[in-house]
This record gives C-alpha cells, structure tokens and sequence, in this order.
C-alpha cells in the first residue's frame, strides 16, 4: 500500500502525532467450533494489526468491534504496549466502539444519553421514545506528552431502514419515508448529542484559562462531509483559521475536506466512493496537520446484502489517517 511507506517515514516526526479512524467491520470472535470462520478471523486480526503497524499510528479509534474478546484480541495482536478502551453501550447485534493506543490510556466518558440540552425525545418507528445513542460513544486520553490527546469517537445511525417489529421491508410507500425520516431523526439527535457534549468539554477546558487539550472527534457518522448531521459537528463556522475568533474554543475542523481528490472517500457502495468515516479536530490540530489520507487501495464496492461480507478479511471501509507535527 503505497501510503504506508509515507506514513511510516511521517512517524518518526519528533513528538509528532498519527491519528487513525476505521470502521473494521463487524469484528467477531468465532464460535471455536467453526474452523473456517476461525482462520478467516486470524487472517482478519493479521491484516489489521499489520496496517496500524504499518502506519505507524499512535491512537486509534474503531467501530463495529463486536465484544470485549474482540478487543482485546487485536490489542494483543498489536503488542503489549497498547492499551485500550471500549464503549459500554453496544448496539442491538453487539458492535461498539472502542479506541486502541500505544500510550497511556484514560476512559474520560461514556456518552450514551440523548442530553436535555440536545433533542432529548426523537420518536422511533415503533412509537417509542429515543432516550439513548443506539451505539454509545465514549471519550478517552491519550498521555502523548505535552497536554495529551482528548479523543472522542462515535458510530451514528446508518442509512439502512427498519420498520416496525424490526422489519427490513416497507408495507407500502408512506411506510417506506416514514423509515427514512425515523432514521434521519435518529442520526441527527445522535449527532446534537455529541455536539452538545463537546460544548461542555470544550467550553470548560476555555473558562480555566490555561491551554485546552487538543481534541479530536472521529468515527462513521454515517453521511458525508456536507450532510447538517456532520456539519453541526464543526460547531461555530470559521472565516479564517488563521485569524483566532470567539469561536475557536469550541470549534472542530473535518480534516477530511484536505484528503486528496482522488482519495476523498472512504467506502464504495454500488460504485460510488462516499466519505462516511471522519476526523473533526480542533483549531491547534489543524494548524498541525502535516497530512491526511484514507487508505482506501484494498477496499471494493459493497451492495446492501451483508451475507457476502461474512468471510471477508478487508472491511468495508477504509482507515482514515491523519498525521500531526509536534506541538
């Protein structure tokens, strides 16, 4: 992969930093009876453990980690010295979140709550109340010298459609907007949640009067770069990043519209590249940003059925990479 080379050069930057996001798809510990599937998952912990490696990052946040075991068999697979972290609230199939690094590693937050300060009573499409994140977030630090790394890493509410009962098919065409329209709820009050808690954070790190910790949000928030679910994210707009504002101390940049061209997506479905998978940052981060790309040379186009992903050893969607000069 060519940009494996570049990224291992990139960290040897002194004090630099290297800041990977990655969807790995559906990461299951098998059944020990099943042979199969049991070689297919080595050869998947080899493949990924062999690139976060190769990149040479420091921190990295998952998605779709299937269990703790999971976890924790990619931790050891990268070596002793990486610690990690897992979200507590994982989704209905058992897949979280979870943030793997290669330095001391603190659990800040689990962020599971719709707050009172966001949209606290989003309807479901079983006339229930939302109250919770389908798949918790959770916010961590990472002790990389100076003031560390706060991170926060999220898996919104995906675009595939459920309908009453938890079925996958619509009853007729009203059936089918309401769907969608319940699902573009859900990923927007999931996305104010996280807007919301990182106003607290932020704005408290800014009301002591010392440097705020540099901050990073990342993960598959399910839309694109231009999407209101991800543009809420960034916060306040900015003119200039240049030029300090009253805006700065809560205000995160997506690094992801500085991805080259050609690579600015990071999963192809039906054969079309979309950038889902994105890493927001703060101002003193983006000011050090030395590079940005998303890995995307071995991924292949998905269609909606997920049964042929079933021994798939590449995921889906592409690591997302960012690269830092010291502070």
């Amino acid at each position: 992969m060519r940009l494996v080379a570049d990224l291992e050069a990139g960290s040897m930057v002194a004090n630099g930093l290297i800041v990977m996001t990655w969807n790995v798809e559906n990461l299951f510990r098998p059944n020990s009876a099943d042979t199969s599937a049991a070689e297919t998952y080595s050869a998947k912990l080899s493949y990924l453990s062999g690139l976060i490696r190769g990149t040479g990052a420091d921190v990295v946040a998952l998605q779709e980690i299937g269990s703790p075991e999971a976890a924790e068999d990619l931790r050891a697979a990268l070596g002793e010295t990486w610690q990690a972290v897992l979200s507590a609230r994982p989704d209905h199939r058992g897949i979280r979140v979870a943030v793997l690094a290669r330095h001391p590693l603190t659990e800040e937050a689990q962020i599971t709550a719709l707050p009172p300060a966001g949209l606290p009573a989003v309807p479901d499409v079983d006339g229930q109340t939302l109250t919770q994140l389908g798949r918790g977030a959770v916010q961590v630090h990472v002790d990389c010298g100076d003031r560390g790394l706060r991170l926060v890493t999220a898996h919104l509410k995906s675009k595939l459609l459920t309908y009453p009962g938890g079925r996958r098919y619509p009853l007729n065409e009203d059936e089918r907007a309401r769907g969608a329209g319940y699902a573009l709820l859900r990923r927007g009050a999931e996305a104010v949640a996280l807007r919301v808690h990182l106003n607290d954070v932020l704005a408290a790190s800014a009301l002591d009067g010392q440097p705020g910790v540099p901050t990073i949000l990342c993960g598959d928030l399910n839309d694109g770069p231009d999407a209101v679910t991800t543009v809420l994210l960034e916060g306040p707009a900015d003119g200039d990043v240049h030029h300090p504002d009253k805006g700065d101390s809560v205000r995160l940049y997506n690094l992801g519209r500085r991805l080259p061209a050609a690579r600015a997506y990071s999963r192809i479905y039906q054969g079309h590249g979309e950038l889902i998978d994105h890493i927001l940052a703060t101002r003193d981060l983006q000011l050090r940003l030395i590079s940005i790309d998303s890995l995307v040379d071995d991924i292949t186009s998905i269609g909606a059925s997920t049964r042929s992903r079933e021994a798939a050893i590449v995921p889906d969607h592409a690591p997302v990479v960012a690269r830092f000069a010291g502070s």
